[in-house]
């Protein structure tokens, strides 16, 4: 079976995705042995481009995007075309990617997440809020300022975005990835992201302070059997493929909130959770390839004997 690992460089990605040529070596040499693989860049929407992507029998999509056009763009332009890819359907990653949509979702599983602000009427001036884009990146161009600030400037703000209440406690992440044969799917154990300087503001990454990550949290059972239910929950809900990634915080009576579902988890050997959630729940990389790559077959209802050569 031939796959190809399409990718654009994250210079040319609207979020500057961490995806680099050695990210793709180091998915090619961890590709398991029954498969044939490629690394092949994405150079445009064009039918040539179609039309040699075509000749693999699928494609392991990397691409997070291309010019202005974004992830969901391209998956949807690969879907368009006939070209077996490994992505989440187009309405399931456009519900992922809109923000506004996931408290609808979450009230209909009965699951928290922090309640959408649509009038400064509903803003509490000495609470925090935190402001992000409606679309996009997880955990980019995020601003946390005090409900005194918002309502001083709402006039002034602008662009496609939701305001929520910024919810103080501990941060975690769980992924799902399909299961040992691909048919399902199950939920890994929770990864912890915690400020190093332990300040009360902050978000995963570096915007409000470096942040690191525990392997091993401190949690109860039950709260680690509830993270994993609402992120399996929330990627069957959305009708998602392959593997995602869900944020969440926990505040301090142990009440989970859901903060973003990736759809498309980078696969970074260094910077991304993916590989470091599997590696330490014991999943090698090579694993994870093979379930997304059945789980993608499943679900397109191609027998995997019809790619043998």
């Amino acid at each position: 079976m031939t796959i190809a690992y399409l990718y654009t460089e994250s210079a040319l990605t609207p979020w500057k995705e961490n995806v680099s040529y050695k990210t793709l070596q180091f998915l090619v040499d961890h590709t398991p042995i029954e498969f044939s693989p490629s690394i092949v860049h994405f150079v445009d929407f064009t039918p040539a481009f179609a039309l040699a992507l075509k000749k693999f029998d699928l494609v392991f999509n990397l691409c997070y995007g291309y010019q202005n056009a974004g992830q969901v763009e391209v998956a949807d332009w690969l879907t368009q075309n006939g070209i077996l890819h490994t992505a989440s359907p187009t309405s399931a990653m456009l519900m992922a990617q809109d923000k506004a949509g996931l408290e609808k979702i979450c009230i209909d599983l009965s699951i928290g997440t922090p309640k959408l602000i649509h009038a400064p009427d509903q803003i509490q001036a000495e609470q925090l809020y935190l402001r992000k884009p409606r679309l996009g990146s997880c955990h980019r161009d995020i601003q946390i300022e005090s409900g005194n600030w918002f309502l001083q400037h709402w006039q002034e703000l602008e662009g496609d975005f939701i305001l929520q209440p910024y919810i103080s406690g501990r941060e975690f992440s769980v992924a799902i990835i399909p299961s040992f044969d691909g048919s399902d799917f199950e939920a890994l154990p929770p990864v912890e992201i915690y400020p190093i300087k332990k300040q009360e503001v902050y978000t995963a990454g570096k915007s409000f302070g470096a942040t690191a990550r525990c392997f091993s949290p401190d949690l109860l059972p039950g709260l680690v059997d509830e993270l994993q239910a609402a992120a399996l929950n929330i990627h069957q809900r959305m009708k998602l493929r392959g593997m995602s990634r869900t944020d969440f915080r926990v505040d301090a009576q142990n009440q989970i909130y859901v903060l973003d579902v990736n759809a498309m988890p980078n696969l970074d050997p260094d910077l991304s959770l993916m590989p470091a959630i599997c590696k330490h729940a014991g999943i090698s990389i090579e694993m994870l390839i093979q379930r997304i790559i059945q789980n993608t077959v499943i679900n397109t209802n191609v027998p995997m004997y019809a790619f043998d050569k």
